[in-house]
């Protein structure tokens, strides 16, 4: 039987909740959060607040140093079941498990195990949904389970939402935007303070927006992970990351900026795509490029995330949010689970996806704006 602690050291039965009623138990969605990182636990302090969302009730937390976390934090939290064992955290009563641990591995088991265990979830993991997204979408439909992914590309700004129903009734044709809200924290700094690239890093990473590690975000590896999840939502497409043209944001420097600012424009490391399903290609890049001083891309500044969607009918949709730090991706979070939660036998079918003949990258047109 798993073996719970609560905020006193004191095993709990894995099914025992304290101060819940039945009657509780029975209407209020249980959720559980599978690691306790900076997003993990910014959806904690949310769900036991002093702002709580009704519907919802966090019952259960797993994390491999759950002793030690658990330890730090407040009476709410503390209070809640811990487990060090993701098994402990399959065997309980919860409805949802929140994932939000980093990297494809071991994040992508744990996402299949949940589903396969009767579990809805929840993920922040652009990898895992870049890689492996369509058969854990396929796996989750089987088992009348739904796997929402909203925080994985946009943070709070909510592009998945959009392109996955808002515009299903129009067809896209393009999109670009900005996906690594890190990257725009440095290259905005950069721009605004005149200070070189390895100071705008070392003020984004103090500030919670970036890594230790910031190389994911400046090589765009991060951002290509979320233009295939996005590829997939409006073009139904199966993309392989690897066949993305990507260009580092690392070697950006002042001279970057004064030779952008004499052509009217800045740089913003941008994320493109675009179809033509007559055709069957699909034009697909990320790269730091000039963008006018008037457009929505210049204007994000700090960890800020902005989209043209275009669509056929419709025109340009244009959408922005935060997309770094613990609060963006835990307001998507909490939309997913409350959207879960509202009606839980729902079952959302997986995409039909198709893999485009031909993958094309930076255009002449576009190599010109390219840094």
């Amino acid at each position: 039987m798993p073996v719970w602690y609560n905020g006193s050291n004191v095993p709990l039965n894995s099914f025992q909740t304290s101060g819940s009623s039945p009657t509780e138990r029975d209407h209020r969605c249980r959720v559980g959060i599978l690691g306790f990182g900076t997003v993990g636990s910014t959806v904690a302090r949310r769900l036991t607040g002093p702002d709580p969302i009704p519907q919802l009730k966090l019952t259960h937390i797993s994390d491999r140093r759950a002793r030690d976390k658990r330890a730090r934090q407040p009476e709410a939290i503390a209070s809640i079941n811990w487990t060090e064992r993701f098994d402990d955290l399959l065997a309980s009563d919860v409805d949802i498990v929140i994932e939000t641990v980093s990297g494809g591995e071991p994040a992508v088991d744990y996402i299949r195990a949940a589903l396969l265990a009767g579990k809805s979830v929840v993920t922040a993991n652009k990898k895992v949904m870049a890689h492996q997204g369509h058969a854990l979408l396929t796996l989750a439909e089987r088992q009348g389970r739904q796997l929402r992914f909203e925080a994985a590309v946009g943070g709070a700004m909510p592009i998945v939402r959009v392109l996955g129903n808002g515009v299903s009734g129009d067809r896209v044709t393009a999109f670009s935007a900005i996906l690594n809200a890190t990257s725009n924290a440095v290259l905005s700094r950069m721009e605004a303070e005149g200070c070189d690239i390895d100071e705008a890093i070392a003020s984004a990473c103090a500030s919670g927006y970036a890594e230790i590690d910031p190389s994911l975000d400046l090589d765009g590896s991060d951002a290509v992970a979320k233009l295939v999840i996005l590829c997939a939502l409006a073009f139904k497409l199966r993309v392989d990351p690897d066949a993305i043209e990507t260009r580092t944001t690392a070697g950006i420097g002042l001279e970057s900026f004064k030779r952008a600012r004499l052509r009217g424009g800045t740089i913003r490391q941008i994320a493109h795509a675009s179809y033509d399903p007559a055709q069957g290609i699909l034009t697909a890049w990320v790269a730091p490029i000039v963008v006018a001083t008037t457009s929505i891309f210049a204007n994000m500044t700090g960890p800020q995330n902005a989209a043209v969607i275009t669509c056929a009918y419709a025109g340009d949709i244009v959408l922005s949010g935060q997309g770094a730090g613990g609060d963006a991706p835990a307001v998507a979070i909490l939309g997913d689970v409350l959207e879960i939660a509202r009606d839980r036998a729902a079952i959302v079918p997986a995409p039909v996806l198709v893999e485009p003949r031909e993958i094309r990258g930076l255009s002449e047109q576009s190599f010109a704006e390219a840094v």
